[in-house]
This record gives structure tokens, sequence and C-alpha cells, in this order.
């Protein structure tokens, strides 16, 4: 059975000379290490996972341990600088822009830890945003942003704007607009 998504050997570093530190990596000294001696900040360091088809995973960890920069490198919102991230058998660090855009568009879903709502737009309107980009009809969208309204409790609140919700209901609006597009995996972002 292939597994939904591969990672094999996932690094990422930030600063101008990631060899540098992925070679003091491989050496063994500590990101503390690495950041005094070449100024380069470990992001995440010789990841590897499977994911299989209806499978949760959770990533834990403390503060500033890499969590949000590996979510955030399995659909290249953050590039990594070395290792693999396989889609059904699709290497997602060799697509281009285009591919990259049409992957995130059709496969993923993402909900990010501070919400990332449009404040000019309604809720009905920040939900269907993502079916407007892919160019779904407007009767389409907004019953698709209707469905995931109501999935996420916030039936009734279609007309209103994010500053008149609360956090935990933007939260919720922002997980509305990622089920609203029915992706194939969903990735959250400490979104709960």
């Amino acid at each position: 059975m292939e597994h939904k998504i591969v990672v094999e050997n996932l690094y990422k570093i930030f600063g101008r000379h990631p060899q540098k530190a992925m070679t003091l990596l491989k050496k063994g000294c500590t990101k503390e290490q690495i950041l005094e001696k070449t100024g380069q900040g470990v992001g995440i360091a010789d990841v590897s996972f499977t994911v299989d088809d209806g499978e949760i995973l959770v990533i834990m960890g403390l503060s500033g341990s890499g969590k949000s920069t590996l979510v955030r490198c399995l659909n290249r919102l953050i590039e990594p600088t070395s290792g693999r991230i396989l889609l059904e058998g699709t290497d997602v660090t060799s697509l281009n822009r285009e591919e990259l855009r049409v992957l995130r568009q059709k496969r993923f879903g993402m909900v990010f830890q501070h919400f990332a709502l449009f404040p000019k737009r309604s809720v009905i309107r920040n939900v269907e945003y993502g079916l407007e980009v892919q160019k779904v009809p407007a009767a389409g969208r907004r019953e698709r942003a209707v469905a995931a309204l109501e999935q996420v409790g916030l039936k009734g609140w279609e007309d209103s704007y994010p500053a008149q919700l609360s956090g935990g209901m933007q939260q919720r609006v922002g997980l509305a607009r990622a089920l609203a597009l029915d992706p194939d995996i969903m990735l959250m972002d400490e979104a709960f």
C-alpha cells in the first residue's frame, strides 16, 4: 500500500548559508551551537514520517521546536533546505510554481494559527475565498460555504464580519474555509 504522505530527511535552515549549518548538524552540533557559530537558525532537522489515507498525525513540541515550520514545509509555504516530501508518490519539493499552486488549491486545506481572515469580507465571503480562487461558480461556492459554516456551528453568522466574532468563532471560520475546499489533506497550524 502506498502512503498518502512520505517525508524523508527533511531539513529547514534559516539564513544565507544553510550548508554550513547542515555540515555542523551532521557533526552533532546543537541548534544553539550552530546559531552561535554561523548565525543560521535550525528550523527542522532530519524529520522523517509517513501518513496513511484517513490517518491523523499530530506534531507536538515546545514553542520554537519547529512544528509550524514543518507544517508549512509540507505545502512549501516555507521552502525546505533539503529532503523530500512525497504526496502519493509525487515529489512536492520538485514541483514548479504552477504545479505547486494547483496542488495547494486542489489537494491541501490549511488552517492557520492566526486564522488569516480577511477583515473586510463577511464570514460567508471569507469561507468562499478558496473556492473563488478555484473559479467555482458563485452558486456552488455559496452552497459549499453555507454547508461548511453549518458543519462548524456558525449557521446564522454568514453576514457578520471577523471583528464581530469571538476568537473561537474566528477559528471556526478559518476551519470552514478549509473544509469548503473538501481537500485530500488538511494541515492545521495550532488551529485548536
